[in-house]
């Protein structure tokens, strides 16, 4: 298989931390709010962290983000993430 990009699951806790704080900045619902963050994570821990980046991206598309806050979080996406 090809290596990918995918999220440091030894760095998860940083991750969340620094995603919590983007989306409590953020209008998103705070009931969306957990499970979007978990989505995210299943998909960058399991897939890659493009098809996170994805996923993020419909929210931004549907208005639930903001263009800063879904470049924010696809920069802690890059961050958080090693190849394997």
């Amino acid at each position: 298989a090809r290596r990918q990009s995918m999220l440091n699951m030894h760095r998860i806790n940083p991750f969340k931390y620094d995603m919590n704080d983007v989306l409590s900045a953020s209008a998103m619902d705070p009931d969306k709010m957990s499970s979007f963050l978990a989505s995210i994570i299943a998909k960058a821990s399991r897939n890659s962290t493009k098809e996170a980046k994805e996923f993020v991206k419909t929210f931004l598309e549907s208005e639930d983000l903001t263009k800063e806050e879904h470049d924010r979080i696809n920069r802690l996406l890059d961050k958080y993430s090693k190849y394997r």
